[in-house]
């Protein structure tokens, strides 16, 4: 396995990076991944059973008024839709960290295992949950004040995955904060990578997923939901990976370009420490 190279890294270099490290360690990323999106993925698939009011395109055609009973928003986003959205987001923040641990063991030269990652993931999980929490009640706030402050919040908090991956000393607030300080001094590419991430996101979902939106729609939610929930498992098994490794080799580029961590790692591998040798 070779590690990750110690140096600037463009936007470009970042998502090219991020598939790379997919490709170097995919055993263990997608195993990950897998084991976290797969009950989160079928819950999703389940509730959409009740998508169009579980009416089919025959349906549809034979019964104009379904559409209108069906266009109603408290139909389509109820209860059960919130919650699954909710445990999708936390399913992508709980695995960013266990991608990101492993992307910066790569950067060590460190081949972390399945159950290293899966160990180092539970014991951060509070520090996981918190911050997740404060973001999202504070992207919550901003998107109530005219939607502005709460795409500011998404931006700032885009690499609180990596720094509880990384700095393992810092709680929920701390790691929050430290995103938002790395993320002020490189805001233009962190920017950039996030719409290339959303671009490759919306191709990738539409690739999956059109498949089985067109057959649910022809024979009906209520029986296409076990392909809706395989389409949004591959899509999470695609996207979560590349995603948590971009955000964490932004992570480590800014540290690059402003605080010498590639140059701190390259002294500490020419120059090793030496075990102190005790006064006779």
């Amino acid at each position: 396995m070779q590690p990750i190279a110690a140096k600037p890294l463009g936007v470009i270099d970042l998502l090219d990076g991020a598939f790379a490290a997919l490709r170097q360690r995919a055993r263990v990323i997608v195993a990950i991944v897998a084991g976290l999106v797969v009950p989160v993925s079928i819950f999703q698939g389940w509730i959409s059973r009740d998508d169009l009011g579980g009416a089919n395109l025959n349906d549809f055609l034979n019964d104009p008024t379904i559409a209108q009973e069906v266009s109603d928003p408290a139909a389509a986003y109820d209860l059960a839709f919130f919650v699954g959205q909710g445990l999708g987001l936390l399913t992508t923040a709980i695995a960013g960290v266990a991608v990101s641990h492993v992307v910066y063991g790569w950067f060590e030269g460190r081949d972390v295992t399945i159950s290293e990652a899966i160990t180092f993931t539970v014991r951060r999980m509070g520090a996981i949950v918190g911050a997740f929490v404060v973001i999202h009640v504070i992207e919550g706030l901003g998107f109530i004040a005219v939607i502005i402050p709460g795409l500011i919040v998404i931006v700032l908090s885009s690499l609180t995955s990596p720094v509880l991956a990384v700095e393992t000393q810092l709680g929920p607030v701390e790691a929050m904060r430290r995103s938002w300080e790395l993320v002020r001094r490189r805001s233009g590419p962190i920017v950039g990578l996030i719409v290339l991430l959303g671009t490759v996101g919306y191709a990738v979902s539409q690739a999956v997923g059109t498949l089985p939106e067109f057959v649910a729609l022809v024979v009906g939610p209520d029986r296409a939901w076990p392909l809706v929930a395989v389409a949004n498992l591959l899509t999470s098994i695609i996207l979560i990976p590349v995603t948590g490794a971009a955000m964490c080799l932004a992570y480590l580029d800014i540290r690059f370009r402003t605080e010498g961590l590639d140059l701190q790692r390259r002294i500490e591998i020419e120059f090793p420490a030496v075990e102190a040798v005790p006064e006779p």
